[in-house]
């Protein structure tokens, strides 16, 4: 016998987000004020020992999901294997096999059908109403927690604190900022390491406010000035020593073969073009030269990390978008084309066969403006988009056609790839004939002929309206999701 499947999710946690989350909940800050008070070690110690606490948690929890969604999952498989038997026997001509009534069919559909919803419940697929217990005995959990942090002398994952990087930025201050860091260590020792080992913006405010408090009366007003802008220095520091630490710099720059990139990721920024340099060299390599095809120059490093978080953020929102929409869209009931991960392909976004019979053909806009003056890819390019979606189409026909000669395609896709095929012959032929004047009305009236429908959504933006021009084409707006939000330009 097997013992239980160990997943160990724990360990893909970002030790910075511990600790902004720890930070910015009253009771975690109140616990580790609470150790800290009662151990020798302590800020260090009590902000390691709730590390390694929420790892081994998140790592318990998720053995207990993962581990009961996976012996859901081969229910799902035996029932569905159940069932699949009796259908193909009864398929082929013959009559339910022996011992097998018409209700158990009814019954394993039933179980199939829990057994789904339940796995889309992860709380209630692990313990129903329970309370989750992830041992009999708490104490010789806590024990056990305890014991497996003092067996690891005291770090927990992958945080270890970057000490040479802080005291660089120490003796690289000012005299005076070092003298007003040396006064508050000396009166505030614990609230002063509050203060720059805060993870968030919010909490080092808290932090800070709170040691200007303590230290009233007792530092000079100048004093409290260059504290906090020593606080400042050592915290951007030590984030910085977290996130990248020489030995990693050192080996991402190896792999890098372009001198010129080269020299801007080692004096880049560490939060965004240092990152990319470590998990995806190859992005940055191809987002690196898409910036100098474009004019960018070689020694531009603030203008190098300007165009990554454009692209990042640009890209991830049409992402998010294209398959928010595609949820979304329920009057759609079958795509065509459905979404993916390449945003910056040319074309249309999603095409898909409503409940009516009805072609939708959806470009999705989610970008922070409010209304959309063009869809090159439902106007411009229209033909062109219809052309080569029906292409597209015919071929993953043909495909499935010669892969299984069984095959045989749903009416509706034949009929919609036809219309789609006409729409844009009449369109090219209104295009080049005509007064341009009508031409709106008339590319309309040949896509409702057709039973056509052009549709901007904006599942991850702002869009709610669109010009009287695109209007007159028939194009309208489906609101699919709510705005998201950009973060801030600045930060640590």
């Amino acid at each position: 016998m097997t013992g239980p499947r160990r997943f160990r999710a724990g360990r893909f946690l970002d030790a910075a987000a511990v600790h902004a989350a720890a930070d910015a909940n009253p009771r975690l800050r109140q616990f580790m004020r609470t150790v800290a008070a009662h151990s020798e070690a302590g800020e260090v110690r009590s902000r390691r020992l709730l590390e390694h606490l929420i790892r081994r948690i998140v790592d318990d929890v998720g053995d207990l999901h993962l581990g009961n969604a996976l012996n859901r999952l081969e229910r799902i498989a035996v029932l569905r294997d159940n069932i699949a038997a009796i259908l193909d026997h009864v398929l082929e001509g013959g009559t339910l096999p022996e011992g097998v009534r018409v209700a158990t069919l009814g019954e394993y559909f039933d179980q199939l059908s829990t057994e789904m919803r339940e796995l889309s419940r992860p709380r209630d697929g692990i313990v129903g109403d329970a309370p989750l217990r992830l041992a009999d005995d708490s104490a010789a959990y806590a024990d056990s927690l305890l014991r497996e942090f003092d067996a690891g002398g005291g770090a927990a994952g992958r945080h270890v604190e970057p000490a040479a990087m802080v005291g660089d930025a120490f003796r690289a201050m000012p005299a005076d900022r070092q003298a007003a860091l040396r006064r508050a260590a000396e009166l505030e020792p614990a609230g002063l390491w509050r203060a720059v080992a805060a993870e968030s913006e919010s909490g080092k405010r808290a932090a800070v406010a709170d040691l200007q408090a303590r230290l009233g009366g007792r530092l000079s007003p100048d004093e409290l000035t260059r504290l906090r802008a020593a606080v400042d220095d050592l915290g951007r520091a030590r984030s910085r020593g977290l996130q990248m630490s020489d030995a990693r710099l050192a080996d991402a720059l190896a792999r890098i073969g372009d001198p010129d990139l080269r020299a801007v990721v080692a004096g880049g920024d560490v939060w965004l073009t240092q990152q990319l340099a470590v998990h995806n060299p190859e992005a940055l390599t191809t987002l690196w030269r898409r910036f100098r095809d474009r004019g960018g120059r070689a020694d531009d490093g603030p203008g190098f990390r300007a165009y990554l978080r454009h692209d990042m953020v640009t890209y991830g929102r049409g992402v998010l978008g294209e398959y928010s929409a595609a949820f979304s869209l329920s009057s759609i009931e079958l795509f065509l084309k459905g979404p993916d991960a390449n945003v910056k392909v040319a074309g249309t976004d999603l095409v898909g066969i409503g409940h009516d019979g009805w072609v939708w053909l959806v470009d999705d806009k989610s970008h922070r403006a409010t209304s959309v003056g063009g869809v090159s890819a439902l106007t411009d390019n229209l033909v062109t988009n219809l052309r080569r979606d029906a292409a597209d189409f015919r071929d993953a026909i043909a495909r499935l056609s010669r892969d299984d000669p069984g095959f045989t395609p749903d009416p509706r896709i034949l009929d919609a790839i036809s219309r789609m095929e006409d729409a844009a012959a009449e369109i090219d032929r209104i295009n080049r004939r005509g007064s341009a004047s009508t031409r709106p009305a008339r590319i309309s009236a040949a896509l409702e002929a057709r039973r056509l429908r052009l549709r901007v959504t904006s599942a991850a933006g702002e869009v709610r309206e669109i010009t009287q021009a695109l209007r007159d084409l028939g194009l309208a707006v489906e609101p699919t999701g709510t705005s998201v939000p950009l973060p801030p330009t600045g930060g640590r």
